[in-house]
């Protein structure tokens, strides 16, 4: 799974992660704070997740019973439960969990790592050309590519010459 991190919305085919209270579109996962009313609205309409940032233990049982049925996305607490996943530096591999990646330099510490997702920071990648080699638009020299390799290598267009 292959997310994106930015600070507004983009008009690309990938779940986006957008600090906002509001999941105003179907690709949008929230990124809340301790906010109760924040997390309170992004819960309320979110259908992909939220993304909570917190350190506390309570605030993740609280968005577990506010919304058992959604993932919960947790950044800055190393915990790991049934519908909770955590969110780590890419630098930090500690197993299964999703990564955050602010640059393709960062990347090159999840190569050959399992991993259950990427958050790419969208200042580091571009957007369209993430979607393009997600969607497999883009070829790659490699033969068995993981996520993080695909997103790594020097991607080339096939273009049919007539």
């Amino acid at each position: 799974m292959i997310l994106l991190y930015d600070e507004k919305f983009t008009d690309v085919d990938l779940p986006q992660v957008i600090p906002t209270c509001e999941s105003f579109d179907a690709r949008v996962i929230p990124l809340v704070g301790e906010d109760l009313q924040c997390l309170h609205s992004a819960l309320r309409k979110a259908s992909r997740g939220v993304v909570l940032k917190t350190r506390s233990r309570l605030w993740i049982s609280l968005a577990r019973e506010l919304r058992a049925d959604l993932t919960i996305y947790v950044w800055g607490l190393p915990l790991r439960r049934r519908g909770v996943i955590p969110i780590y530096p890419a630098a930090e591999y500690r197993g299964p969990a999703v990564y955050y990646v602010k640059n393709r330099h960062d990347l090159r510490a999840l190569v050959g790592k399992t991993v259950d997702g990427i958050l790419l920071d969208a200042r580091g990648f571009d957007p369209r050309a993430v979607e393009l080699a997600v969607k497999g638009e883009l070829r790659c020299d490699c033969v068995r590519c993981d996520v993080a390799e695909r997103l790594l290598c020097n991607w080339y267009r096939e273009v049919e010459v007539l």
